[in-house]
């Protein structure tokens, strides 16, 4: 519980930083139809420029203000969706048929579903990029059909997620500059904080670093560092609030586990030295501030 409390403090302590400005990094960098060009060939194996490119990304969508990360139709011919992922989510298939659902709703008019003539819609693809710190394959894929267990149904949304993280070897960001960039950014930042610096100390190193090398320097040269830090903090509230549950989860799981032991060891000192519940819990050492929980165990 000490780790999970002390993680839960570091998230607070960013928390404390008031921001106005609610999107993530991924998200402003790959916005922008002058990447996205480079990242469709590298996805698709064919070529568009940035006439050929119309942004879709939604701001807001069903719940909590929550947003797609990138949307994009490339002439007419494929809807693109990129998300960004740091932790293993196997319910892509599912938000990202909610994302699709709508986009296409936002493509047509109200009326046109209702025409005897077909309409023509751009072929969907998704893509999520992983770079979280969990040691995963350098590519997979997510099923929406795995959710239906043994059960056949109609439907299939195909998910393919890109490990972006450089120690997966990913062929990709050796093709992608934008997103060798982005996943380099990001590893700095996280090595830095695992130095001991504070995340408003690592924000400004990885900048640095990127502008040095040559990573986006166009980009970090523009835009303010407070601006940056912003979004990577906002970011970084997320994945720690998802480790904070996470490593709770696990603690609650093995203080249940050493319940069910101590209530077992209770039970056979009784049965087998006919002691009563205070004398077995007496000889197990449990303190006596434990010991009506554990008798209403018995």
């Amino acid at each position: 519980m000490i780790h999970s409390i002390i993680r839960l403090r570091r998230w607070q302590s960013v928390r404390k930083t008031r921001r106005t400005y609610k999107d993530s990094l991924f998200r402003d960098i790959f916005n922008n139809e002058k990447r996205l060009p480079e990242i469709y060939e590298c996805l698709e194996g064919a070529s568009a420029d940035i006439h050929d490119i119309r942004l879709t990304t939604m701001d807001e969508v069903f719940f909590d203000s929550e947003k797609n990360d990138v949307s994009f139709i490339v002439k007419n011919r494929h809807i693109i969706l990129l998300e960004h992922q740091s932790t293993v989510n196997d319910n892509m298939p599912l938000r990202i048929l909610w994302y699709i659902a709508e986009l296409y709703r936002q493509h047509v008019t109200a009326k046109s579903p209702y025409q005897s003539k077909r309409i023509d819609l751009p072929a969907p693809k998704f893509y999520v990029f992983y770079n979280g710190r969990a040691n995963m394959p350098k590519q997979w894929q997510l099923r929406l059909s795995d959710a239906f267990g043994d059960t056949k149904g109609a439907m299939e949304l195909i998910v393919e997620v890109i490990n972006i993280n450089d120690a997966a070897g990913n062929e990709l960001l050796d093709k992608c500059a934008p997103l060798k960039a982005y996943s380099t950014f990001v590893a700095k930042v996280r090595e830095s904080v695992h130095e001991g610096c504070t995340l408003d100390q690592a924000v400004p190193r990885a900048i640095q670093y990127c502008i040095a090398n040559g990573y986006l320097t166009e980009y970090f040269t523009e835009k303010q560092e407070k601006e940056v830090f912003d979004m990577v903090s906002f970011q970084w509230d997320q994945e720690l609030a998802l480790e904070v549950r996470a490593e709770e989860a696990r603690e609650e799981g093995m203080e249940k586990g050493m319940e069910k032991e101590r209530v077992f060891s209770i039970r056979s000192l009784m049965a087998n030295l006919q002691l009563t519940a205070e004398k077995a819990m007496d000889a197990l050492s449990i303190p006596k501030e434990e010991q009506a929980r554990y008798k209403a165990m018995l």
